[in-house]
């Protein structure tokens, strides 16, 4: 019984994610393979295609879509956020049309951008980047308005230097609002990579997954969507974590010799 309480203490979702597993078992008990194949199945199907050499390869693709796309959203949104949320006439000009484009749906973009650069020209990356890009600028619009202006006056009055302003007042500002975007942009950016891919049905993660429904191998659209599942979990996870490894430290403005 201590082992238990112990595992709960620890993992708390340990006994949430067996309750699933349990009810995926009980379920494929039921319907036949091509409707609800079994975890061993699924588990099954992925191996297979790993020992194949069809596992990495879309596995790598993927990634290198969503780290591109990712990455570009990141500099854009958080660059145009922190000048938007630092001059208000520019964030007023600016707010409107970013607030359109976290209105328009993924997958209407995903489509535009297949017409646009076709099915092996970027366009997944781009989705990525139009989809993330609203949540980085308004997190660090955000983020730069939480800078207390009264540090950045006394930082002014003793000539502190702009690194350290950056490193002891900005900084601890932005590193939460950051946090937060980065954590929730892993996920839908993984998501977004992958449901583009599927509809442009070309390469990665995604054309796997429906070549695999047109065949009606849905062992293996489970074994990916598993797989997909996992990684969005564990890159929100490692994202968490370092995040809070990276706090921000609490507001100090030190002025002695070595800070003018």
């Amino acid at each position: 019984m201590k082992i238990f309480i112990t595992i709960y203490k620890k993992w708390p979702g340990f006994y949430t994610y067996l309750m699933l597993i349990a009810l995926w078992i009980a379920v494929s008990s039921v319907y036949p393979t091509v409707l609800v194949p079994s975890p061993l199945e699924s588990l099954r199907a992925l191996f297979t295609l790993a020992a194949e050499g069809q596992l990495w390869p879309p596995l790598a693709l993927s990634f290198l879509r969503f780290a591109a796309g990712f990455a570009a959203a990141f500099l854009l949104g958080g660059g145009l956020g922190l000048w938007a949320g630092s001059q208000q006439y520019v964030y007023k000009l600016i707010h409107p049309a970013v607030s359109l484009l976290q209105a328009v749906p993924p997958v209407s973009w995903i489509v535009l951008a297949i017409l646009w650069l076709g099915t092996n020209g970027g366009a997944q990356a781009f989705v990525v980047t139009l989809a993330l890009f609203p949540v980085f600028f308004f997190n660090s619009a955000q983020g730069i308005r939480s800078v207390p202006r009264e540090l950045m006056e006394m930082a002014a009055v003793y000539r502190v230097g702009r690194a350290r302003r950056i490193r002891d007042i900005i900084w601890p500002a932005l590193v939460p609002f950051w946090s937060a975007a980065l954590a929730i942009n892993v996920g839908t950016g993984w998501k977004t990579v992958v449901m583009s891919e599927l509809i442009s049905g070309q390469t990665g993660i995604g054309a796997a997954m429906n070549t695999a429904r047109v065949y009606l191998k849905t062992e293996e659209v489970m074994g990916w969507t598993l797989l997909v599942a996992l990684l969005g979990i564990g890159l929100e996870g490692l994202v968490r974590a370092t995040a809070s490894g990276r706090r921000g430290k609490p507001y100090a403005l030190r002025t002695n010799q070595h800070d003018v």
